[in-house]
Protein backbone atom coordinates (compact mmCIF):
# COMPACT_ATOMS: atom_id res chain seq x y z
CA UNK A 1 0.00 0.00 0.00
CA UNK A 2 1.38 3.41 -0.95
CA UNK A 3 2.12 6.17 1.55
CA UNK A 4 -0.65 8.37 0.10
CA UNK A 5 -3.11 5.51 0.55
CA UNK A 6 -1.93 4.95 4.12
CA UNK A 7 -2.41 8.63 4.89
CA UNK A 8 -5.72 9.22 3.17
CA UNK A 9 -7.55 5.92 3.54
CA UNK A 10 -8.60 6.57 7.17
CA UNK A 11 -9.69 10.07 6.21
CA UNK A 12 -11.59 8.63 3.25
CA UNK A 13 -13.39 6.09 5.43
CA UNK A 14 -14.21 8.72 8.04
CA UNK A 15 -15.35 11.07 5.30
CA UNK A 16 -17.80 8.57 3.88
CA UNK A 17 -19.12 7.49 7.27
CA UNK A 18 -19.68 10.95 8.75
CA UNK A 19 -23.43 11.15 8.37
CA UNK A 20 -24.13 12.17 11.97
CA UNK A 21 -21.82 15.18 11.74
CA UNK A 22 -22.76 16.10 8.17
CA UNK A 23 -19.09 16.35 7.25
CA UNK A 24 -19.63 15.69 3.58
CA UNK A 25 -21.75 18.80 3.30
CA UNK A 26 -19.00 20.89 4.99
CA UNK A 27 -21.53 22.74 7.09
CA UNK A 28 -18.62 24.20 9.06
CA UNK A 29 -16.07 26.63 7.73
CA UNK A 30 -12.52 25.23 7.95
CA UNK A 31 -11.75 27.29 11.04
CA UNK A 32 -15.03 26.34 12.70
CA UNK A 33 -14.29 22.70 11.98
CA UNK A 34 -10.88 23.13 13.60
CA UNK A 35 -12.60 24.50 16.70
CA UNK A 36 -15.05 21.57 16.79
CA UNK A 37 -12.21 19.08 16.34
CA UNK A 38 -10.23 20.56 19.23
CA UNK A 39 -13.32 20.56 21.42
CA UNK A 40 -13.74 16.82 20.88
CA UNK A 41 -10.02 16.37 21.52
CA UNK A 42 -10.19 18.34 24.78
CA UNK A 43 -13.21 16.32 25.95
CA UNK A 44 -11.38 13.08 25.20
CA UNK A 45 -8.24 14.18 27.05
CA UNK A 46 -10.33 15.22 30.06
CA UNK A 47 -11.50 11.63 30.59
CA UNK A 48 -9.08 9.79 32.88
CA UNK A 49 -11.22 6.93 34.16
CA UNK A 50 -10.57 3.52 32.63
CA UNK A 51 -14.24 2.72 33.07
CA UNK A 52 -15.11 5.46 30.58
CA UNK A 53 -12.53 4.44 27.97
CA UNK A 54 -15.14 3.60 25.33
CA UNK A 55 -16.54 7.15 25.47
CA UNK A 56 -13.00 8.56 25.45
CA UNK A 57 -12.09 6.63 22.29
CA UNK A 58 -15.39 7.64 20.65
CA UNK A 59 -14.47 11.29 21.22
CA UNK A 60 -11.01 10.70 19.75
CA UNK A 61 -12.73 9.14 16.74
CA UNK A 62 -14.89 12.23 16.29
CA UNK A 63 -11.87 14.51 16.63
CA UNK A 64 -10.02 12.39 14.06
CA UNK A 65 -13.00 12.65 11.72
CA UNK A 66 -12.93 16.45 11.75
CA UNK A 67 -9.13 16.79 11.57
CA UNK A 68 -9.07 14.36 8.64
CA UNK A 69 -11.74 16.38 6.87
CA UNK A 70 -9.69 19.57 7.30
CA UNK A 71 -6.79 17.85 5.53
CA UNK A 72 -8.95 16.90 2.54
CA UNK A 73 -10.91 20.15 2.21
CA UNK A 74 -9.86 22.32 -0.70
CA UNK A 75 -10.93 25.48 1.17
CA UNK A 76 -8.61 24.85 4.14
CA UNK A 77 -5.27 26.67 4.10
CA UNK A 78 -1.92 25.12 4.93
CA UNK A 79 -1.90 26.51 8.46
CA UNK A 80 -5.08 24.59 9.26
CA UNK A 81 -3.83 21.49 7.47
CA UNK A 82 -0.56 21.58 9.39
CA UNK A 83 -2.46 21.87 12.67
CA UNK A 84 -4.69 18.95 11.67
CA UNK A 85 -1.84 16.71 10.50
CA UNK A 86 0.21 17.38 13.61
CA UNK A 87 -2.77 16.51 15.83
CA UNK A 88 -3.58 13.38 13.82
CA UNK A 89 0.02 12.27 14.33
CA UNK A 90 -0.32 12.90 18.08
CA UNK A 91 -3.51 10.82 18.27
CA UNK A 92 -2.07 7.92 16.29
CA UNK A 93 1.24 7.88 18.21
CA UNK A 94 0.06 8.42 21.78
CA UNK A 95 -3.54 7.22 21.79
CA UNK A 96 -3.78 4.44 19.20
CA UNK A 97 -0.05 3.61 19.07
CA UNK A 98 -0.20 3.21 15.30
CA UNK A 99 3.30 4.48 14.57
CA UNK A 100 3.13 3.63 10.87
CA UNK A 101 0.20 5.98 10.34
CA UNK A 102 1.67 8.52 12.76
CA UNK A 103 4.78 8.69 10.57
CA UNK A 104 2.69 9.28 7.45
CA UNK A 105 0.89 12.23 9.06
CA UNK A 106 4.16 13.63 10.40
CA UNK A 107 5.83 13.39 6.98
CA UNK A 108 2.98 15.36 5.41
CA UNK A 109 3.21 17.95 8.19
CA UNK A 110 6.95 18.37 7.56
CA UNK A 111 6.32 18.80 3.83
CA UNK A 112 3.92 21.66 4.54
CA UNK A 113 6.00 23.59 7.07
CA UNK A 114 9.36 22.97 5.37
CA UNK A 115 12.89 22.70 6.81
CA UNK A 116 13.11 26.41 7.66
CA UNK A 117 10.24 26.23 10.13
CA UNK A 118 11.03 26.54 13.81
CA UNK A 119 9.29 23.25 14.64
CA UNK A 120 11.25 21.24 12.05
CA UNK A 121 14.08 19.96 14.33
CA UNK A 122 11.61 19.02 17.06
CA UNK A 123 9.43 17.13 14.60
CA UNK A 124 12.47 15.26 13.28
CA UNK A 125 13.03 14.16 16.88
CA UNK A 126 9.41 12.97 17.00
CA UNK A 127 10.02 11.17 13.71
CA UNK A 128 12.99 9.38 15.24
CA UNK A 129 10.81 8.36 18.19
CA UNK A 130 8.02 7.07 15.91
CA UNK A 131 10.51 5.14 13.77
CA UNK A 132 12.01 3.55 16.89
CA UNK A 133 8.58 2.41 18.08
CA UNK A 134 7.82 1.21 14.55
CA UNK A 135 10.98 -0.92 14.63
CA UNK A 136 13.09 0.91 12.03
CA UNK A 137 16.12 1.37 14.27
CA UNK A 138 18.68 2.57 11.72
CA UNK A 139 16.29 5.16 10.31
CA UNK A 140 15.45 6.26 13.85
CA UNK A 141 19.14 6.80 14.60
CA UNK A 142 19.56 8.78 11.38
CA UNK A 143 16.77 11.22 12.23
CA UNK A 144 17.83 11.47 15.88
CA UNK A 145 21.33 12.52 14.80
CA UNK A 146 19.87 14.86 12.19
CA UNK A 147 17.55 16.53 14.70
CA UNK A 148 20.43 17.09 17.12
CA UNK A 149 22.68 18.44 14.36
CA UNK A 150 20.25 21.07 13.08
CA UNK A 151 20.36 24.60 14.52
CA UNK A 152 17.53 25.06 16.99
CA UNK A 153 16.60 27.15 19.96
CA UNK A 154 17.53 25.79 23.37
CA UNK A 155 15.00 23.04 23.63
CA UNK A 156 15.37 20.15 26.06
CA UNK A 157 12.58 18.35 24.24
CA UNK A 158 14.84 17.50 21.29
CA UNK A 159 17.69 16.25 23.50
CA UNK A 160 15.23 14.35 25.71
CA UNK A 161 13.63 12.45 22.83
CA UNK A 162 16.74 11.83 20.73
CA UNK A 163 18.98 10.60 23.54
CA UNK A 164 16.18 8.38 24.84
CA UNK A 165 15.79 6.83 21.37
CA UNK A 166 19.56 6.41 20.89
CA UNK A 167 20.04 4.96 24.37
CA UNK A 168 17.40 2.27 23.77
CA UNK A 169 18.55 1.42 20.25
CA UNK A 170 22.21 1.08 21.18
CA UNK A 171 21.22 -1.02 24.17
CA UNK A 172 19.23 -3.35 21.89
CA UNK A 173 22.23 -3.52 19.52
CA UNK A 174 24.43 -4.65 22.43
CA UNK A 175 26.56 -1.50 22.28
CA UNK A 176 26.79 -0.71 26.02
CA UNK A 177 29.31 2.15 25.76
CA UNK A 178 27.16 4.15 23.33
CA UNK A 179 24.01 3.26 25.25
CA UNK A 180 25.56 4.47 28.50
CA UNK A 181 26.57 7.82 26.98
CA UNK A 182 23.08 8.55 25.64
CA UNK A 183 21.38 7.29 28.79
CA UNK A 184 23.43 9.74 30.86
CA UNK A 185 22.58 12.61 28.49
CA UNK A 186 18.90 11.67 28.55
CA UNK A 187 18.81 11.48 32.35
CA UNK A 188 20.61 14.82 32.59
CA UNK A 189 17.91 16.50 30.52
CA UNK A 190 15.18 14.64 32.37
CA UNK A 191 16.59 15.78 35.69
CA UNK A 192 16.75 19.41 34.61
CA UNK A 193 13.06 19.69 33.77
CA UNK A 194 9.94 17.64 33.35
CA UNK A 195 9.38 16.75 29.72
CA UNK A 196 6.02 17.62 28.18
CA UNK A 197 4.92 17.03 24.60
CA UNK A 198 4.62 19.99 22.26
CA UNK A 199 1.14 21.43 22.79
CA UNK A 200 -1.18 22.60 20.06
CA UNK A 201 -1.02 26.17 21.38
CA UNK A 202 2.77 26.10 21.01
CA UNK A 203 2.39 24.79 17.49
CA UNK A 204 -0.17 27.46 16.61
CA UNK A 205 2.15 30.18 17.92
CA UNK A 206 4.98 28.78 15.83
CA UNK A 207 2.80 28.75 12.75
CA UNK A 208 1.68 32.34 13.38
CA UNK A 209 5.25 33.61 13.80
CA UNK A 210 6.43 31.83 10.69
CA UNK A 211 3.64 32.19 8.16
CA UNK A 212 3.53 29.39 5.61
CA UNK A 213 4.03 30.79 2.15
CA UNK A 214 0.92 30.77 0.03
CA UNK A 215 3.06 29.62 -2.89
CA UNK A 216 3.62 26.29 -1.13
CA UNK A 217 -0.08 25.65 -0.65
CA UNK A 218 -1.11 22.14 -1.58
CA UNK A 219 -4.50 23.22 -2.99
CA UNK A 220 -6.81 20.78 -4.64
CA UNK A 221 -4.02 18.63 -6.05
CA UNK A 222 -2.85 17.62 -2.58
CA UNK A 223 -6.30 16.71 -1.38
CA UNK A 224 -8.78 15.72 -4.05
CA UNK A 225 -6.45 14.14 -6.58
CA UNK A 226 -5.18 11.49 -4.13
CA UNK A 227 -8.78 10.56 -3.35
CA UNK A 228 -9.55 10.21 -7.05
CA UNK A 229 -6.36 8.20 -7.50
CA UNK A 230 -7.34 6.02 -4.56
CA UNK A 231 -10.79 5.39 -5.99
CA UNK A 232 -9.38 4.64 -9.43
CA UNK A 233 -6.76 2.39 -7.87
CA UNK A 234 -9.40 0.46 -5.95
CA UNK A 235 -11.59 0.01 -9.03
CA UNK A 236 -8.61 -0.68 -11.26
CA UNK A 237 -7.20 -3.11 -8.73
CA UNK A 238 -10.41 -5.15 -8.79
CA UNK A 239 -10.37 -5.25 -12.59
CA UNK A 240 -6.71 -6.22 -12.71
CA UNK A 241 -7.21 -8.95 -10.13
CA UNK A 242 -10.11 -10.36 -12.11
CA UNK A 243 -8.06 -10.31 -15.30
CA UNK A 244 -5.10 -11.98 -13.59
CA UNK A 245 -7.35 -14.64 -12.12
CA UNK A 246 -8.71 -15.34 -15.59
CA UNK A 247 -5.21 -15.68 -16.98
CA UNK A 248 -4.06 -17.89 -14.14
CA UNK A 249 -6.97 -20.25 -14.63
CA UNK A 250 -5.98 -20.77 -18.28
CA UNK A 251 -2.24 -21.12 -17.72
CA UNK A 252 -0.52 -24.23 -16.42
CA UNK A 253 2.50 -22.29 -15.17
CA UNK A 254 2.54 -19.00 -13.27
CA UNK A 255 5.23 -16.85 -11.75
CA UNK A 256 5.33 -17.25 -7.95
CA UNK A 257 4.10 -14.18 -6.05
CA UNK A 258 7.38 -14.04 -4.12
CA UNK A 259 9.29 -13.74 -7.40
CA UNK A 260 6.97 -10.99 -8.63
CA UNK A 261 7.41 -9.11 -5.34
CA UNK A 262 11.20 -9.43 -5.47
CA UNK A 263 11.27 -8.28 -9.09
CA UNK A 264 9.14 -5.26 -8.22
CA UNK A 265 11.35 -4.35 -5.25
CA UNK A 266 14.48 -4.76 -7.37
CA UNK A 267 13.04 -2.44 -10.01
CA UNK A 268 12.09 0.05 -7.29
CA UNK A 269 15.62 -0.06 -5.90
CA UNK A 270 17.17 0.42 -9.34
CA UNK A 271 14.92 3.42 -10.06
CA UNK A 272 15.56 4.92 -6.63
CA UNK A 273 19.32 4.56 -7.10
CA UNK A 274 19.12 6.29 -10.47
CA UNK A 275 17.19 9.19 -8.98
CA UNK A 276 19.62 9.36 -6.09
CA UNK A 277 22.55 9.49 -8.48
CA UNK A 278 21.05 12.44 -10.33
CA UNK A 279 20.50 14.25 -7.02
CA UNK A 280 23.97 13.42 -5.69
CA UNK A 281 25.66 14.72 -8.85
CA UNK A 282 24.38 18.21 -7.99
CA UNK A 283 26.18 18.24 -4.61
CA UNK A 284 29.66 19.38 -3.66
CA UNK A 285 30.18 15.96 -2.03
CA UNK A 286 30.05 14.36 -5.48
CA UNK A 287 32.79 16.72 -6.69
CA UNK A 288 34.90 15.88 -3.64
CA UNK A 289 34.65 12.14 -4.34
CA UNK A 290 35.57 12.73 -8.00
CA UNK A 291 38.63 14.69 -6.85
CA UNK A 292 39.59 11.82 -4.54
CA UNK A 293 39.34 9.35 -7.44
CA UNK A 294 41.77 11.49 -9.44
CA UNK A 295 44.23 11.57 -6.54
CA UNK A 296 43.58 8.13 -5.09
CA UNK A 297 47.25 7.51 -4.25
CA UNK A 298 47.61 10.79 -2.35
CA UNK A 299 44.32 11.25 -0.54
CA UNK A 300 44.14 14.45 1.53
CA UNK A 301 43.53 14.33 5.24
CA UNK A 302 39.82 14.66 5.99
CA UNK A 303 38.28 15.94 9.19
CA UNK A 304 35.42 14.09 10.82
CA UNK A 305 33.14 17.04 10.03
CA UNK A 306 33.93 16.95 6.30
CA UNK A 307 33.44 13.18 6.17
CA UNK A 308 30.15 13.50 8.05
CA UNK A 309 29.02 16.16 5.55
CA UNK A 310 29.80 13.85 2.61
CA UNK A 311 27.99 10.96 4.29
CA UNK A 312 24.94 13.10 5.08
CA UNK A 313 24.81 14.39 1.50
CA UNK A 314 25.01 10.80 0.26
CA UNK A 315 22.19 9.61 2.53
CA UNK A 316 19.96 12.57 1.72
CA UNK A 317 20.47 12.23 -2.05
CA UNK A 318 19.76 8.50 -1.95
CA UNK A 319 16.99 8.72 0.66
CA UNK A 320 14.56 6.56 -1.35
CA UNK A 321 17.12 3.83 -1.98
CA UNK A 322 18.23 4.04 1.66
CA UNK A 323 14.67 3.43 2.82
CA UNK A 324 14.23 0.45 0.48
CA UNK A 325 17.46 -1.13 1.71
CA UNK A 326 16.63 -0.55 5.37
CA UNK A 327 13.14 -1.98 4.98
CA UNK A 328 14.12 -5.05 2.95
CA UNK A 329 17.57 -6.01 4.24
CA UNK A 330 19.47 -6.18 7.52
CA UNK A 331 22.32 -3.84 6.58
CA UNK A 332 23.54 -1.51 9.31
CA UNK A 333 24.48 2.17 8.93
CA UNK A 334 28.09 1.51 7.86
CA UNK A 335 27.04 -1.16 5.39
CA UNK A 336 24.37 1.15 3.97
CA UNK A 337 26.94 3.85 3.19
CA UNK A 338 29.20 1.17 1.73
CA UNK A 339 26.35 -0.02 -0.53
CA UNK A 340 25.88 3.48 -1.91
CA UNK A 341 29.62 3.88 -2.46
CA UNK A 342 29.67 0.54 -4.28
CA UNK A 343 26.87 1.74 -6.55
CA UNK A 344 28.87 4.90 -7.28
CA UNK A 345 31.93 2.81 -8.10
CA UNK A 346 34.00 4.34 -5.30
CA UNK A 347 37.27 2.37 -4.80
CA UNK A 348 37.89 0.53 -1.54
CA UNK A 349 40.75 2.85 -0.68
CA UNK A 350 38.45 5.90 -0.74
CA UNK A 351 35.65 4.13 1.14
CA UNK A 352 38.24 3.20 3.79
CA UNK A 353 39.55 6.78 3.81
CA UNK A 354 36.06 8.17 4.40
CA UNK A 355 35.38 5.60 7.11
CA UNK A 356 38.74 6.08 8.86
CA UNK A 357 39.47 2.38 8.46
CA UNK A 358 41.46 -0.03 6.26
CA UNK A 359 40.80 -1.54 2.85
CA UNK A 360 40.85 -5.00 4.46
CA UNK A 361 37.95 -3.95 6.66
CA UNK A 362 36.04 -2.66 3.63
CA UNK A 363 36.55 -5.96 1.81
CA UNK A 364 35.15 -7.85 4.80
CA UNK A 365 32.26 -5.37 4.98
CA UNK A 366 31.44 -6.02 1.33
CA UNK A 367 31.40 -9.76 1.99
CA UNK A 368 28.88 -9.23 4.78
CA UNK A 369 26.80 -7.08 2.44
CA UNK A 370 26.82 -9.83 -0.21
CA UNK A 371 25.43 -12.26 2.35
CA UNK A 372 22.78 -9.85 3.61
CA UNK A 373 21.45 -8.78 0.21
CA UNK A 374 19.43 -10.85 -2.21
CA UNK A 375 21.37 -11.73 -5.40
CA UNK A 376 19.11 -9.35 -7.33
CA UNK A 377 19.73 -6.45 -4.95
CA UNK A 378 23.46 -7.13 -4.90
CA UNK A 379 23.64 -7.19 -8.69
CA UNK A 380 21.92 -3.79 -8.91
CA UNK A 381 24.32 -2.26 -6.38
CA UNK A 382 27.60 -3.94 -7.27
CA UNK A 383 27.42 -4.23 -11.06
CA UNK A 384 25.87 -0.94 -12.14
CA UNK A 385 29.14 0.95 -11.97
CA UNK A 386 29.27 4.71 -12.33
Amino acid sequence: MSRITLILLPAFIFWLSACEDSITTNRYSPREEQRVAHEYLAQANAITSEDDNARRMALFDKATLHFANIVVRDDADDTLRADALYTLRWIEAYVRHDYDLALQYLNQYLEIVGPEHESYPTCLAYKADDLWHFGAQDSALYYAYKALSLPHTTNDRIEYICHHVMWNIYESKDMPDSASVHRAMHMKVKGSREFVPLTMNELKNQLKTNVISSSSRRNVALVLVPFLVLLLALVGGVLVLRRKRGKRSSETHSIPSEELTLTSKTEDLSSALNRGLLAFKTTSAYEEILAMKLNERELPLSSSDSVRAIEQSLLESFHEARQILLENTEVNDQELVCCLCMYLGVPNSIIAHLGFTTTATIRKRKERIRKKLSPEFYEVIAQEKR
